[in-house]
């Protein structure tokens, strides 16, 4: 197995309108003299996350968004990035409320993920629990001309998303894997599609 020891020069860059993308080129070398380099994305030492939001009845909140990568409309779960003064769970809160309007019961960390292997951010998964429809959601302009939905789907469906390339999430989903078929086992009518 190769060490990879970082450096320099990285060379950084920001692109984007709307949301500023940060390219990074990162450059290491190895015991055999090579060096290697890789382009990245997302500004280095960022944070972001998301929630699986099950609400009392065991429907779960999502958003049902246009995701430009696939160029197609995708299941989400609410979440986003954190500002630096936000603890993940705050900050997974935060996003969970703007995005839906609910608010958790309950809480639990799930765990984090690097998400791909060329993204910088690092991601932290909530699992919230008797989530309630509690106020407006806080969406921005541009959110709101996209025609970002909000829906309520089975654990089920969920599980079927996760595993059809039909979200963006699907390690959230994996962390939470054996709560959500406990959850899909105790409500009646679970189904798939």
């Amino acid at each position: 197995m190769k060490h990879f020891t970082r450096v320099e020069p990285t060379t950084r860059l920001t692109t984007g309108l709307r949301y500023k993308w940060h390219v990074i080129v990162k450059k290491f070398k190895t015991e055999d003299g090579l060096e290697h380099e890789f382009t990245t994305i997302g500004k280095e030492g960022a944070r972001a996350g998301a929630v699986i939001a099950i609400t009392p009845d065991n429907q779960v909140v999502i958003a049902y968004q246009f995701r430009a990568g696939p160029e197609r409309w995708m299941y989400d779960l609410p979440g986003g990035g954190f500002n630096e003064d936000e603890t993940p769970q705050s900050a997974a809160l935060r996003e969970l409320r703007e995005e839906t309007g609910y608010v958790p019961g309950a809480i639990e960390y799930l765990g984090e993920s690097c998400r791909d292997a060329y993204n910088n951010a690092v991601w932290h998964y909530f699992l919230a629990t008797n989530c309630v429809l509690a106020e407006e959601r806080e969406l921005d302009e541009e959110e709101q001309k996209q025609g970002v939905e909000v829906r309520l789907i089975s654990v089920a469906q969920l599980l079927a998303y996760a595993k059809a390339d039909k979200m963006t999430d699907p390690h959230a989903v994996l962390m939470a894997y054996d709560t959500l078929k406990a959850l899909q086992e105790e409500t009646p009518h679970a189904q798939s599609n």
